[in-house]
């Protein structure tokens, strides 16, 4: 299991994209504290809009990076060498929940760094960036286990973009919900879906739900390991 995440983890690090999108992370958010400036907003407006922005894009990335090990039979080759299937699977989500959480500590890092060198952020709401912070980290961790059942499952390169479908489809979901649905049912959904958990925290009051919400991230997220192991557990490499 070791062994098969130290090469996952070379492996995805050392990509070209991964990189760029690395890099990528770190000057948007020297951007987004540039133009907090421009506009002289006092807090890091825009911080949780653009933790959305990028999880789906990395989900377009990540869902390419598995699916490619179908493509190349890489996947069926640690089967046929004797590794277990769970420590494929798992091996597989760590590294992707890795790329997930370490391009969102860069923007968020880079960010929040702009911002004070800039303004001093003297109108953050210090206890509502926290707690928006907290939430993000466990929701991308939620988007990244999303991502690896869907491509886990789709076993071709088309199958790859399909986890960016569906979190673009959860994101104008919970965007356009409220206008379409009745209140208190979006209320709920937007609790449990981790696009809707991100798209709801604001710097201006702290959120009074967080203990939920980190249930049910904890919950979906366990909820689609077990569930995309099975599916691996039962599929057809052949």
């Amino acid at each position: 299991m070791i062994n098969l995440l130290k090469v996952e983890l070379k492996t995805i690090f050392k990509r070209f994209d991964i990189k760029m999108t690395l890099i990528i992370s770190m000057f948007l958010g020297i951007y987004i504290g540039i133009m907090n400036k421009v506009n002289e907003s006092m807090f890091c407006e825009g911080i949780f809009e653009w933790i959305l922005m990028l999880c789906l894009f990395l989900s377009a990335l990540s869902g390419l990076y598995i699916s490619r090990d179908y493509t190349q039979n890489t996947i069926r080759n640690k089967v046929i060498v004797g590794h277990k299937r769970l420590h494929i699977y798992l091996s597989k989500q760590l590294a992707v929940t890795t790329f997930y959480l370490i391009t969102i500590f860069l923007y968020i890092i880079t960010m929040i760094t702009t911002n004070y060198i800039l303004i001093k952020t003297t109108g953050v709401n210090l206890s509502a960036l926290k707690t928006g912070i907290i939430i993000s980290i466990f929701s991308t961790i939620t988007l990244s286990t999303i991502t690896t059942i869907i491509s886990m499952s789709s076993k071709n390169e088309v199958g790859g973009l399909m986890p960016l479908l569906i979190t673009f489809i959860m994101f104008i979901f919970t965007a356009l919900g409220m206008e379409l649905f009745d209140k208190d049912i979006m209320n709920l959904i937007n609790e449990i879906l981790p696009t809707g958990q991100i798209m709801t925290l604001n710097l201006i009051e702290t959120a009074t739900n967080t203990t939920r919400i980190i249930l049910y991230s904890i919950i979906m997220s366990l909820s689609c390991i077990t569930g995309g192991y099975l599916i691996f557990k039962n599929s057809d490499l052949n």
